[in-house]
């Protein structure tokens, strides 16, 4: 991108467990938060060049292996304020709009995409 010299963006998935804590995932969540700070650092190196950095967090989401989980889909649904998990376009549509042309000023920033979780974060588990 830099030597094209016709900028770009850098894309880095995260999660909601880099905000929130959760029992046994303390090393996971630790790498999440930290990616979120690489992204922000990396604003200051990137942005001469106009290339964006962003990240998306999913909270909970349905997916082949969560929908395997007889409960997750109920459970999620419960305690999420949209009444229902993420699904894949959710959080795709997250992604599509950060590496658009819309998103061009955008850089150093964090979409959660979680239904509005971690705004009450109250954990199952």
């Amino acid at each position: 991108m830099i030597r094209q010299e016709n900028g770009g963006r850098i894309l880095f998935m995260s999660s909601v467990t880099g905000h929130q804590a959760h029992q046994n995932l303390a090393a996971y969540g630790m790498t999440k938060a930290a990616l979120e700070m690489l992204a922000k650092s990396l604003v200051i190196e990137l942005s001469q060049f106009q290339i964006t950095v962003n990240t998306v967090a999913p909270g909970a989401t349905l997916t082949e292996r969560t929908m395997e989980d007889a409960g997750y889909k109920n459970t999620w649904s419960r305690i999420t304020p949209m009444g229902r998990p993420a699904t894949v376009e959710d959080v795709a549509n997250a992604v599509l709009f950060l590496v658009s042309a819309q998103a061009g000023h955008i850089t150093g920033q964090n979409i959660i995409v979680d239904g509005g979780w971690t705004a009450v974060s109250t954990s199952p588990y």
